[in-house]
């Protein structure tokens, strides 16, 4: 499905783009080899990205302590 329209980036081109370590929104359209322009698309990337971060098991959750 796409996610950006604006550059035509997928879900799954921008969930690879987060599983390779991109951790910002701005990282994954760099690692898609795009810019946002509209930024209608933003909270979604957000999502996919923090969802991607619940797929790796939390690995990037802070403890409390």
């Amino acid at each position: 499905m796409y996610v950006c329209i604006c550059n035509a980036l997928k879900d799954k081109q921008l969930t690879a783009a987060a599983a390779d370590d991109a951790r910002t929104v701005a990282q994954v359209f760099r690692r898609c080899g795009a810019r946002p322009q509209c930024g209608k698309c933003l909270p979604d990337v957000a999502a996919l990205i923090e969802q991607q971060r619940e797929a790796e098991g939390g690995a990037h959750a802070v403890a409390a302590e």
